[in-house]
């Protein structure tokens, strides 16, 4: 074998070279794109957990609060109407205090307030059910006789944190409906 034989045997050439790179362009695009793919499903999955726990742990304690609260507010204007609908529940607890739960459609919000402090409870709350529509009340609250409270209906509509949302976020999160009722523990022993 010549000299020149084995020189021009040695390597690869320029359009095996060019294949290869495009072969290894489409690969490593791809893989990216899996990559983006698979990570924008995690944010989504994330958000809307972390939205449903928090929703359903609040809902879990206004529960508690109707069940063992001792007065309610507000109360209807005339004694006879037996539904309302209220932006707010005032729910006298057991220590002669009064708690005030709040909806505040401005910073879709659902605040407590208590001894004359105020606290978010939750945020995102937006109260919208559908495109286009008007928001619903947090509470409807069943009287009998216009003065005992015999139920209370939650519906909260949460969306997620809009502050923990990337900016290459294109995608959102349907809002989250969590509806549940109470009935205080005085009305169910009667």
């Amino acid at each position: 074998m010549s000299k020149n034989t084995r020189l021009r045997h040695r390597g690869f050439s320029i359009p095996e070279l060019l294949i290869a790179m495009s072969i290894s362009a489409v690969l490593l695009m791809a893989t990216m794109m899996a990559l983006s793919a698979s990570f924008s499903a995690f944010q989504k999955t994330t958000r809307t957990a972390s939205t449903a726990v928090s929703g359903r742990v609040v809902l879990e304690r206004i529960q508690t609060l109707i069940r063992t609260g001792i007065d309610f507010g507000p109360l209807p204007a005339d004694p006879l109407t037996r539904t309302i609908t209220s932006d707010s529940l005032e729910i006298s607890i057991g220590d002669g205090s009064w708690v005030t739960l709040e909806w505040d459609a401005a910073t879709q919000s659902l605040y407590w307030n208590q001894d004359g402090g105020s606290w978010p409870l939750i945020e995102g709350v937006t109260q919208v059910v559908g495109e286009g529509k008007d928001p619903v009340s947090p509470f409807t609250l069943e009287y009998r006789d216009g003065r005992w409270l015999e139920r209370a209906v939650i519906d909260l509509v949460v969306e997620d944190d809009q502050a923990q949302r990337l900016q290459l976020d294109v995608d959102q999160n349907d809002p989250l409906r969590l509806i549940g009722s109470a009935m205080p523990r005085v009305m169910a022993w009667q």
